[in-house]
């Protein structure tokens, strides 16, 4: 294909000046690239002659899908467009090297983890949105020495869910998908079903070789235990990931709650919040009172009662709040919080004679502030209880798991 030092990429609303090539790959190649006020990205350059009906819907996935993300281990796709060769391109930022470059230069044991979280957090999310990366290999993770931050990239031949994305990827049984090494058995057989427990077994396979240098194949490999005694318990772990029965090796929350337990505390397993838009960890609360806090709308007047129409319809814990506010408050005889009712978006209270009516609305519009307040440090407060015994329950299971093995192996039969 072959671009040179000072041709340009066009995009609709930038061009791209081209400094170097970064990589070359079996779809394409990566090229330095620095925009019209001088910024460093990469650009990836489909390779026209291999550019089939397939490989360009794979693409097409692979841009849409990184150009909607938002998560933070997973490649960011800025722009794209057509060279004047008529090659797809898209636009990424620049990293300063690969997982690979890591690994080859030596990672210390006390480092592995962190950094395998971020992967696991990159894969986690691309499972969570229907997508499974299907060539995860050191490669493919992208590291920015200024920052520490891993992304997971090159999803090319990635499988995406036909409603998250304009076309549906199908691997025809004639068609390499994987980088050999890294592939999971179901990978190498033709008609089997390929599915988010592949990038299990890779992850597997990389989380040995960040510790030891070797991908494990066959019998007799090094293990972490050779490399990193302290962590010989990854061992376990490593050998489910690697499961030739996929259905029998764990998710990638799973592994992510197996390391929680043995006190890997800065990772937490993720969901899709409440409006599917986006990746969160366990940890953050989402709630959509939290999210969009209930306000006062509109205000009524009937028959002796102020009706407030509130923003949103408040749940039971909201209304406690509501209604038994903390800390000082001022209100009228008759007319404080525990006096309004609450039916749908509704709240009413009884307005009696001599009582401002601007008064009691601004009264109304604090305590519904107070509320808004209570109910989030309530839902934080049982949410972060809730995660605390989980991690109680994982820890006592594997400390008991553990004292099981052992006197076991103290038995003489």
């Amino acid at each position: 294909m072959g671009y040179k030092k000072g041709e340009t990429l066009r995009t609709a609303f930038d061009a791209y000046t081209i400094e170097r090539q970064r990589g070359a790959g079996g779809s394409g190649e990566v090229y330095e690239v620095r925009d019209s006020e001088g910024v460093p990205y990469a650009a990836k350059i489909l390779d026209t002659a291999k550019a089939s009906v397939t490989r360009l819907k794979r693409f097409k996935n692979e841009i849409n899908f990184c150009t909607k993300n938002t998560h933070q281990n997973i490649i960011r796709v800025q722009a794209s467009g057509i060279t004047e060769k008529g090659a797809t391109f898209y636009v990424m930022p620049l990293y300063s090297c690969t997982l690979r470059d890591l690994i080859s230069k030596g990672i210390s044991p006390a480092a592995v983890l962190p950094y395998l979280g971020q992967i696991l957090s990159g894969v986690e999310a691309a499972h969570l949105q229907g997508v499974w990366h299907r060539d995860l290999k050191p490669e493919n993770v992208l590291f920015a020495e200024k920052t520490g931050l891993l992304v997971v990239a090159d999803f090319g031949i990635a499988h995406f869910e036909e409603e998250d994305l304009f076309t549906a990827v199908e691997t025809k049984n004639n068609e390499r998908l994987a980088n050999f090494l890294y592939s999971a058995f179901e990978q190498r057989s033709r008609g089997q079903q390929v599915d988010s427990k592949a990038d299990v077994y890779a992850l597997g396979l990389i989380l040995n070789e960040m510790f030891t240098g070797v991908v494990p194949q066959g019998t007799g490999f090094r293990k972490v235990a050779d490399a990193a005694p302290d962590y010989a318990y990854l061992d376990g772990l490593i050998d489910l990931m690697l499961r030739q029965d996929s259905s029998l090796r764990p998710s990638v929350a799973d592994v992510k709650r197996e390391l929680i337990a043995r006190g890997n505390e800065f990772l937490s397993v993720q969901r899709l919040n409440s409006l599917k838009s986006e990746v969160i960890p366990d940890t953050e609360v989402d709630d959509p009172v939290i999210r969009n806090p209930i306000q006062m709308a509109n205000v009524d007047y009937q028959e002796g009662t102020m009706i407030f129409t509130l923003s949103s319809a408040p749940p039971p814990n909201w209304i406690m709040a509501f209604q038994n506010p903390r800390g000082n408050w001022s209100s009228f005889q008759g007319a404080g919080p525990q006096n309004f009712s609450f039916r749908g978006k509704e709240a009413r209270v009884g307005l009696r004679s001599g009582v401002p009516p601007q008064q009691l609305v601004n009264h109304a519009r604090s305590y519904i502030e107070s509320a808004n307040r209570q109910y989030a440090e309530l839902v934080v407060g049982e949410n972060r209880r809730r995660l605390t015994a989980e991690r109680e329950q994982l820890r006592k299971r594997i400390e008991d798991e553990e004292r099981r093995r052992k006197i076991l192996s103290e038995l003489k039969i």
